[in-house]
């Protein structure tokens, strides 16, 4: 029958990162890259998410939800902290009371789903969720982290900030936290995770205070693998010791907001000619230097309510008769009742931002806009412009956290005074798709309301999604195993680590 070398248990990995955390608590600082990568090791939620949409049990063995999708209940698996106290009912319960506390120190958008929510421990294995009407995503908003309730209490009223818990964590995820100290972060396989466990025993998360000074430790083999170089110092550096992987972040886009409030741009032949000048790939290509890929609608092209038709590319002579048909006539810069078309661009002083919109504005200029980009630091990007929404143009990353494609945070007109829908946009009808596609839990009726809001979305060029950034990660040849899968955030290049094996043994082959 023959033998065959198998992953077998053991091996330490070590990856650097640049920074330190704020905390290590997932509840507080959701965003802080770090915690978010220490965070998918050291917690788990209910369920978890893989490749941007399969959710896959973690704590829960199982669940159900009501035929009217109100009610939601989960049996939990016979699992573990990591100081050996049981995961219960009670720390579920625990968690969401933290999410509704008027106390709750961490950003409000992660508490959003919870509101409402009544949370029910039915027995020791058993949580049920009261929900005061249908959400679509509410199952991915269960895979937030649970935390331990004999830490962190059981009435929401704890100060998470100042809780020792919050930064020497105690989770039940894969792995546990050995040691937290100014390099890093040290993290050893936990024995009672109660899905399959890792073959890797051990991980360093290593501090380094810039990009440069990890590239040079990944270099000289003080670490294992470092996320963010550039193609440049990736391929840098010999094959014979690292592979280059490479990953789409479709969860993060870069857009260029366009002002519903400005006049001009309040027209939405003026922003559908906007949209029809600028050439992503040129972007891509240009000041992106290949370290993105074209991205063109508010639903991330991984998802499966993606609509091929939002990508349209530049179409000059299209933008040239919107621009004409509305009244914008002449050569060079187009004026119209003695006003010339001139508009400001917004961005922060970062160097590859500022060529991304000279870029933008050389796109336009073609066309007889005139753009003036106006550099600024983030305090005053944020301060003076984007919050107040006194701009008439901007550019900006947003971040879609959830991978469930609901676009209302960023476009819903409820979110266009104080949310995030920074171009003010508003449309009843955009709203009334947004809405049915959140609490209509069919997914022919959410495919059907969410291609329709893209349809619209042509129709009225809110604004213009430009790129998403690549994820570059180098790790060494002696880690075995690795695959990204869909990665919509950094964070998610651990999703599949328990297939990660440093070591071998030959065991009888399998007969085929």
């Amino acid at each position: 029958m023959g033998s065959e070398e198998r992953p077998s248990s053991g091996g330490r990995y070590r990856e650097g990162v640049v920074g330190q955390p704020l905390s290590l608590n997932p509840l507080v600082h959701p965003a802080d890259p770090i915690v978010r990568d220490v965070s998918s090791l050291v917690y788990a939620g209910l369920v978890r998410v893989e490749d941007a949409g399969n959710i896959e049990p973690e704590l829960a063995s199982r669940w159900t939800n009501s035929d009217d999708g109100l009610v939601y209940t989960f049996e939990l698996r016979r699992a573990v902290w990591h100081d050996g106290q049981p995961v219960t009912s009670a720390d579920v319960v625990a968690t969401v009371a933290l999410l509704q506390s008027p106390t709750f120190q961490g950003p409000p958008e992660l508490a959003t789903p919870w509101r409402g929510v009544r949370a029910e421990a039915v027995d020791r294995d058993t949580v049920r969720f009261h929900l005061p009407e249908p959400m679509a995503g509410f199952i991915e908003a269960c895979s937030i982290s649970i935390l331990p309730a004999h830490l962190f209490g059981a009435d929401g009223l704890a100060n998470l900030i100042e809780l020792p818990a919050s930064y020497q964590p105690v989770g039940a995820g894969p792995f546990k936290v050995d040691a937290v100290d100014p390099q890093g972060i040290t993290l050893s396989r936990h024995e009672g995770y109660p899905n399959r466990r890792p073959y890797l025993t051990q991980i360093d998360i290593r501090f380094f205070p810039t990009l440069d000074a990890a590239r040079d430790a990944l270099a000289s083999g003080a670490i294992d693998g470092l996320a963010g170089l550039s193609h440049a110092d990736a391929e840098a550096l010999p094959t014979e010791r690292f592979t280059f992987h490479e990953a789409p972040l479709q969860a993060h886009q870069t857009i260029l907001w366009l002002n519903d409030r400005n006049p001009v741009l309040a027209d939405p032949a003026m922003r559908r000619a906007i949209a029809a000048a600028v050439d992503r790939t040129t972007l891509v290509a240009g000041p992106m230097e290949g370290q993105a890929v074209p991205a063109y609608g508010p639903i991330a092209a991984y998802s499966w309510a993606y609509a091929h038709e939002v990508e349209r590319g530049p179409d000059l002579a299209t933008a040239d008769r919107l621009l004409t048909d509305a009244g914008w006539l002449g050569n060079g810069t187009r004026t119209r009742a003695g006003r010339e078309l001139r508009l400001q661009l917004a961005v922060t002083a970062d160097d590859r931002e500022i060529a991304v919109a000279q870029t933008v504005a050389a796109q336009l200029a073609r066309i007889g806009i005139r753009v003036e980009v106006q550099p600024m630091s983030v305090v005053d990007f944020f301060r003076d412009k984007l919050l107040p929404r006194q701009y008439d143009m901007a550019l900006l990353g947003a971040w879609q956290s959830s991978v469930d494609p609901d676009p209302y945070a960023f476009w819903h007109s409820s979110q266009r005074d104080t949310g995030y829908n920074f171009a003010s946009y508003s449309s009843p009808r955009a709203d009334e798709l947004m809405s049915a596609a959140r609490s209509d839990g069919d997914p022919t009726h959410r495919f059907a309301a969410l291609s329709a809001f893209q349809q619209l979305w042509l129709e009225e060029a809110p604004s213009v999604v430009l790129y998403s950034p690549l994820l570059t990660y180098t790790v060494s040849n002696e880690v075995k195993g690795l695959r990204l899968g869909i990665t919509p955030e950094p964070a998610a290049r651990f999703q599949h680590l328990a297939d990660w094996y440093e070591h071998t043994q030959r065991v009888p082959a399998l007969a085929r």
